[in-house]
């Protein structure tokens, strides 16, 4: 599931108020089968957080995230996303080309 909150991304400057998930909302998504978060923001949780609530959801339900998405031109509708990963070893997290197709 990806979800767009700005008009256009703030790709000039880091936004403080960014939109962020719930730790609740990550919870029901769990429940409904969605695997995957995405969202435009630096982060799913709110910039201020310290204790990342959102993210430990994540981690404790096997859900992977992406952050940082551009969806400035991607109109509502179904898409494959192709995201690969660099392979590191010993980090907890890569940046990746994340790619839409949409689905005919």
């Amino acid at each position: 599931m990806l979800v767009r909150t700005y008009e256009r991304a703030p790709l000039d400057h880091f936004d403080d108020a960014l939109a962020a998930y719930a730790p609740d909302t990550i919870e029901r998504l769990a429940e409904i089968g969605v695997a995957l978060i995405g969202i435009d923001t630096a982060s799913i949780d709110p910039a201020d957080s310290k204790a990342l609530a959102s993210h430990q959801v994540i981690r404790r339900r096997g859900l992977r995230v992406l952050e940082n998405l551009v969806l400035d031109e991607v109109p509502e509708g179904d898409y494959e996303l192709i995201a690969l990963p660099l392979k590191l070893i010993t980090a907890d997290a890569s940046p990746v080309r994340a790619v839409l197709r949409e689905l005919a």
